[in-house]
């Protein structure tokens, strides 16, 4: 099958209600490279539905476009077009493997290798959510591990996906018909079509949960106080400052979560590199240790005329400190000890 009379299907990656994704070749680039071809589909028939769907399909299609551009961590948008009352998008084949696919064949993620994806995609996230977007479909299956760098790759936004779902309502107004999102994975207000920054954080949480774990979001139990996920039991060595950081990621309000990407990765580092704690400015030295080097240490420690020098000299530097009116108090009390 050759799409637009320019790209040559290889092989069909997936399908789903809004329409299927292939890989395919672009016939007419020299290197005639690999991309990732979405069709989309509106899920109505209509035609003051479809120059609707049209207008928000260019809009989000303008936007991922600026995404790509912009991080690498994100496919680039090669172009996109409509054929047959359907709607294409081309993207950048990212050779890799998604995370999903990575556990089923290696088993379990270390602690260290969850680090290393929550902290090189912080970032992303970060990014897009400067650009008032929210992914609203995190989830194993949309994180590329992509093999040249090992680079977790994020793909698959929903924003495209929420444009075919486009209706009018009773009112006449055209609203989206569908949430976007996996359950398990998406939060409540978003399952309640009102997905915030922080939905993405919550979703980045339980995908991290299911690296540790093995388990999918459905397999754990909740708190039925809170609605908490519990998953501590389900895991071994793995640090209290990870574990603190997943469990405020996922929790059930948004406002009791991280209020931004940036903050998420802030306490993830900070756990990592701890800033060592202040050591008290004054502190009395143990009784073992060499007095200052200005201090003559040759003569015996009985003689009268050095013993009184060594006071009158330490009483000097500790007048630095703490003031000239200190010093003099100090000397006349330990002349008055020696008797002088």
């Amino acid at each position: 099958m050759l799409l637009n009379n320019r790209y040559q299907v290889l092989k069909t990656l997936g399908s789903g209600g809004f329409g299927e994704t292939f890989l395919a070749e672009d016939t007419q680039m020299p290197s005639h490279r690999c991309c990732v071809i979405k069709q989309l589909k509106p899920i109505q028939n209509n035609p003051q539905i479809y120059q609707l769907v049209q207008e928000r399909f260019q809009r989000e299609a303008a936007i991922l476009e600026d995404l790509g551009g912009s991080s690498d961590q994100i496919p680039t948008l090669y172009a996109y077009f409509q054929l047959d009352s359907q709607f294409y998008l081309v993207q950048e084949w990212i050779e890799g493997d998604t995370l999903t696919s990575k556990l089923k064949e290696q088993g379990l993620f270390s602690e260290g290798a969850v680090r290393d994806i929550l902290v090189n995609l912080l970032p992303v996230l970060e990014y897009v959510h400067s650009r008032q977007i929210v992914h609203r479909d995190i989830k194993p299956d949309n994180i590329i591990l992509r093999h040249r760098d090992r680079k977790p790759v994020l793909i698959d936004f929903g924003a495209v996906r929420e444009s075919m779902g486009t209706v009018l309502n009773s009112h006449g107004s055209p609203t989206s018909s569908i949430v976007i999102g996996t359950p398990g994975y998406m939060p409540s207000e978003q399952a309640a079509g009102r997905p915030v920054y922080s939905s993405d954080l919550y979703s980045l949480g339980v995908t991290a949960i299911y690296l540790l774990t093995g388990r999918q979001p459905q397999e754990l139990e909740t708190d039925p106080r809170t609605g908490e996920i519990i998953w501590h039991n389900h895991v071994m060595d793995v640090s209290p400052t990870l574990k603190s950081v997943i469990d405020q990621a996922i929790q059930y309000h948004p406002r009791d979560r991280f209020a931004s990407a940036k903050e998420m990765l802030d306490a993830l580092q900070g756990g990592v590199s701890p800033i060592p704690p202040t050591v008290p400015f004054l502190t009395q030295p143990p009784t073992s240790s060499p007095p200052p080097p200005t201090i003559n240490l040759d003569t015996p420690p009985n003689h009268k005329s050095n013993s009184r020098n060594s006071i009158l000299m330490a009483s000097a530097i500790a007048g630095g400190f703490i003031g000239a009116s200190v010093i003099i108090g100090l000397t006349l009390t330990v002349l008055h000890k020696c008797g002088m």
